[in-house]
């Protein structure tokens, strides 16, 4: 579920971005009030009644107590990651025995939604045929998922390359308690095992999934220039 902080602020979840890591740190130290539907509720889904309620009335009932928590709007943060990484870490994801390529849920069905539902289908065994099926099916995919999250309604977008400190500063700018060092060392979670076969980027697909993910690089400040 999206994360609401003591005092308010929201957290929301781009899979894959360091995510279950700060919420196990924000629990741990404290910080944490509450959650708040799906558990990767972009921007648009975050008042949607998407808790698997079958019910339209309960949908209706949950929508309603959703908004109550987000008005006035509420300090929001995310983070991102580069979007290389993020497929490399996506397939190292998927390819466990436990996961092994299985679907997410269905794009537009409220009970069932999931941000990843774009790439079912996509999966192989080979990570640059991966990488292949959803330049295909979804070229610059990572572009459009962190759209959702990345709004302007967003206060605070951190990298995941920078998390740890990306999270003090946050932390900072709500002015709540918490003991930097705390959070500098807790440990990863979330972490995938690495694959048996290597991931290793064919040069020129490489590039192609540079150029069709530009757009990400250039907002959140990756070297676009890169090859």
């Amino acid at each position: 579920m999206a994360l609401i902080l003591k005092g308010g602020a929201v957290f929301l979840h781009i899979p894959k971005t360091g995510g279950n890591w700060v919420t196990a740190v924000l629990r741990e130290a404290g910080l944490a009030k509450g959650g708040l539907g799906h558990k990767h509720a972009d921007m648009s889904r975050l008042i949607a009644p998407i808790n698997h309620h079958k019910s339209l009335a309960r949908a209706h009932a949950t929508v309603h107590r959703i908004k109550s928590k987000l008005e006035p709007k509420p300090y929001m943060f995310c983070f991102v990651r580069h979007p290389l990484k993020w497929y490399q870490s996506w397939f190292k994801y998927m390819t466990q025995p436990k996961r092994n390529w299985r679907n997410w849920g269905q794009e537009k069905d409220m009970f069932d939604w999931h941000p990843n539902a774009a790439l079912n289908g996509c999966g192989d065994e080979d990570f640059n045929q991966f990488v292949r099926n959803v330049n295909q099916k979804r070229p610059g995919y990572v572009t459009e998922m962190f759209a959702g999250y990345a709004q302007p309604q967003c206060d605070f977008i951190g990298k995941q390359e920078s998390l740890r400190e990306d999270l003090v500063r946050v932390l900072q700018e709500l002015n709540l308690n918490f003991d930097e060092d705390f959070i500098m060392n807790f440990k990863e979670t979330g972490v995938s095992p690495e694959p048996k076969q290597k991931v290793e980027w064919d040069p020129e697909l490489r590039r192609e999934t540079l150029r069709l993910e530009h757009i990400a690089l250039l907002r959140y400040g990756y070297d676009t220039e890169e090859s």
